[in-house]
């Protein structure tokens, strides 16, 4: 790889010239826009790359941003969409030649680390990945760390300043009531993962604000929490089914549990949307093709990654002022229809 001497040689300056270029130093040493778009184009030919940790020690910063998740990381490897916003994240970082350190989280089960598992003489910023409790302790100490940092994820009701950006927790549970509404359904009942974790709450109070809007009663025992797993939705289809009293259309929430209760569905010949409406959240694209008439709403973990590592970048650079808070809006599709994916 070429040296800034080479470089310093070819433009016909001195070296420290091309440093202070590179470095985007116009204070200390003094040179003309000729001369940096001249040093710049040779560079660029040359296929210059600065040392990371050369160019750290020179602008006191890292180059590289933390990261770690709410879970155990085989947990997190039996997630597609967490791989999907690690694609999204390094898309970002990659942009700003910024290096990703991952560090596993020792406690796991919902809840954060503390700060003190990354320092800020290793990482210029944090990114926290994954759904997380609504009581985590960590989560008050992450808003007092003087890293920067970013929740990719929902924070409490009582830290509403930490940064963070989610999927529209609450916007996608009103897109699913309206649509089923919509189709003339008026009995709805709601199927969430668990109501331990900030965003499934945020899902209860979607739901309950749509009804409220509407004009359709809110039935608490139609509200079900059925586990993170296919089987555990499989099951919860067989309690379903049994019930004398139900609701004629669900908001089923609960990704993985979709599959086991799509199963189900096939099986005891359940025809979508004529013997029960449905909307299901998809963990990842084309999940429930296998069942035509759903209705499907499809988050882009991928755009959720990449947007969390921009508005890192943007706290870590000070393009950005603190709190950052971004809810993306989530798309509903038609399982087996042509029409166009109904934007929220």
């Amino acid at each position: 790889m070429p040296t800034i001497r080479e470089i310093a040689c070819k433009a016909g300056v001195s070296h420290t010239v091309v440093s202070a270029i590179l470095r985007g130093d116009n204070e200390r040493v003094r040179y003309s826009e000729k001369t940096k778009r001249r040093v710049m184009r040779i560079a660029q030919q040359l296929g210059y790359r600065p040392h990371r940790s050369a160019r750290g020690l020179a602008e006191r910063r890292t180059f590289t941003v933390g990261i770690c998740f709410a879970w155990a990381m085989a947990e997190v490897a039996r997630h597609p969409a967490m791989a999907f916003v690690m694609a999204g994240v390094s898309e970002v970082l990659g942009q700003y030649d910024y290096g990703l350190l991952l560090r596993v989280n020792p406690s796991s089960e919902g809840f954060l680390p503390p700060p003190h598992l990354f320092h800020a003489n290793e990482v210029d910023g944090v990114l926290l990945v994954g759904a997380v409790r609504h009581d985590d302790p960590s989560l008050a100490l992450w808003r007092k760390s003087s890293l920067p940092m970013v929740l990719v994820s929902t924070p409490p009701e009582h830290l509403p300043d930490l940064n963070s950006v989610d999927l529209d927790n609450f916007g996608m549970a009103v897109q699913a009531v309206r649509y089923l509404a919509q189709q003339g359904y008026r009995r709805f009942g709601l199927v969430l993962p668990g109501l331990d974790y900030t965003c499934h709450r945020e899902n209860l109070q979607g739901f309950e604000h749509a009804l409220s809007e509407l004009g359709f009663p809110f039935r608490p025992s139609w509200v079900w929490t059925v586990g993170y797993t296919a089987d555990e939705g499989y099951e919860f289809a067989r309690r379903f089914f049994a019930l004398k009293n139900r609701p004629e259309a669900l908001v089923f929430l609960a990704e993985m549990a979709a599959i086991g209760f799509a199963r189900a569905l096939i099986e005891h010949r359940v025809r979508v949307p004529d013997d029960l409406g449905l909307v299901v959240k998809e963990k990842f694209a084309g999940q429930m093709k296998c069942l035509p008439g759903v209705a499907a709403l499809e988050p882009s973990y991928f755009q959720l990654g990449a947007v969390a590592a921009e508005r890192l970048m943007g706290l870590i650079q000070k393009r950005l002022e603190p709190p950052v808070r971004e809810r993306l809006p989530v798309p509903l599709r038609v399982e087996g229809q042509t029409q166009e994916v109904i934007r929220p």
